[in-house]
Parts: structure tokens; sequence; C-alpha cells
């Protein structure tokens, strides 16, 4: 009961203290939905009727990444920005809860275990909080602009807004997957691997080395860069040798574990007394 208390707290006061940053992310979302519909207006003027775009349509635009390495900086500003706001909105939350009333609560608790893995899972429960407000801003901007709610990706929109020359007239059903699921997974083990870090640096430095991996990433396709694997449009169903996304599954899924582990061993000896 102890534990789920734990949890508990961490859950409601986690997300009340973020509530800010989850209606930061809900705007961006909308501004990026809003930037779609009036891009492929514009890419197709001169047709008669310009093609709806469908729910996964606009997802897969806000969330696809740059195409390679040596494309544009602007092509993946949206996706930069908004994976770097997720990790960001993460940073301080278990770091300031180690003063005031959060320490009375780890102290009462006498496991620092139980609190580690209670962070660990707010962490988690609020990265897919962020992931469900943009779904859900998409779904309201769509059935709000009588775009359709449909999982088909549209071909066109790939190969004329996205820029990407692919070898696939049609996209596997697997490629809605990897745009709903695998960016999130990546973002939970980054968030979490962050955590760890600020018990070693302090938490702006983490930050900062967490961020330069995902802006290694962007500019170097390499499958040990976990953030190659959260940009779709690298996906081995969009081009030719991409990601695979087993692989990022994978490399997500040690991370993750790893991140806790390490955290939770290494806390056990942590001098919260000395906390900036």
């Amino acid at each position: 009961m102890r534990y789920f208390k734990l949890i508990k707290y961490d859950l409601k006061n986690g997300f009340q203290l973020g509530l800010i940053k989850l209606l930061i992310v809900a705007l961006l979302a909308i501004i990026f939905c809003i930037d779609f519909y009036f891009r492929k207006s514009n890419v197709y003027f001169f047709n008669d009727h310009t093609p709806p775009g469908t729910f996964i349509d606009y997802l897969f635009y806000m969330l696809a990444g740059m195409r390679d390495e040596v494309s544009a900086p602007t092509e993946g500003v949206k996706w930069l920005l908004l994976q770097l706001f997720i990790l960001y909105s993460t940073l301080y939350y278990p770091h300031r809860d180690l003063s005031s009333l959060g320490l009375s609560i780890l102290v009462r608790t006498k496991k620092r275990s139980a609190w580690w893995v209670s962070k660990s899972i707010w962490i988690i429960c609020y990265t897919l909080g962020n992931y469900l407000v943009i779904f859900l801003t998409v779904f309201v901007f769509c059935l709000v602009m009588q775009e359709p709610i449909s999982l088909n990706i549209t071909s066109m929109f790939v190969r004329d807004i996205l820029d990407v020359i692919s070898p696939y007239d049609t996209f596997s059903p697997n490629l809605v997957y990897i745009i709903a699921f695998l960016p999130m997974i990546i973002s939970i083990a980054l968030n979490l691997f962050q955590m760890t870090l600020v018990l070693f640096i302090k938490p702006l430095y983490s930050f900062g080395v967490t961020a330069v991996i995902i802006l290694a990433s962007v500019y170097q396709l390499h499958p040990f860069l976990p953030s190659n694997y959260a940009m779709p449009i690298r996906s081995e169903y969009v081009i030719e040798n991409g990601m695979q996304a087993s692989d990022g599954i994978a490399m997500a899924i040690c991370l993750l574990v790893i991140s806790i582990i390490v955290g939770c061993l290494y806390f056990r000896h942590y001098d919260i007394l000395n906390v900036d």
C-alpha cells in the first residue's frame, strides 16, 4: 500500500506541475496540424480539389523527422522541437522532489528503491501523456476540419510534402505502428536515461547530453543512435536500407531497463542532502 500511495502521489503531483507543459505540447501539435493543412493546399493549389489528409497523415508529418542526414536542417525543425520539449518536460520534477515535501516522503518510505521506481513510473506515464495529447489534438483537428479519421497513409503526401524518394508505391500497415508507437517508446527510454544522468551531473547538463544524442541522430544515420528509430521517415518501410523497428524496440528496452536499474542501485547511496 505504501508503494501505491507513493506512485499515486507522483502521478498526481507530477502531472499537476507539468500541466502547462502538456498544454504547450497541444499548442505545438495544433500549429503543426495547421502547417500541414495549408502546406498540402499550397502544394496542390492547381488541383480542383486538395486531397484530404488522414489522421495518420497528420501524425506522420508531425513525427516524421528528417529523411536523411544530409537533408536541409529546416525539414526536421518541427520533429526536433517536439522531441526536445518532451525531453525537457520531464527534466526537473524528479530532481526538485528531493526537497521539501518530496524529501519528507522519501524519508517516510524508508526504501529509496521504491522512490526511484515511482519516479520512473511517472516518467513513463508523463511521456505517454505527452503523446496522448498529440494524438487527441490531431484527432480533434481532423474532426473540426472534416479530415478523415483514418489510418491510411497517403503516398502522394510522403512524396510531395515530405519529399521522400521511396521504392514503395503503397506503404505497409506496419508503418502505421511505427509512426504511432516507436517515437513514443524511444522518448520514454531517453527520458529515463536523462533522469539517471541527473544523479551524476546537474539537470541542465543531463538535458544537454541527451539533447546531443538526439541531434547526433539527426545528422548521423547510425543504428546505435536511438533517435534514428524515432524518425518514421527513416524506417525500412519507407526507404531502402532503412532503420528496422525491431532493432529500435530492442535498443529502447535495453536503455530503459539499464537506466532504471543503474539509477536504482546508485540512488541507494546518493547523498540527498547535497542536492542543489
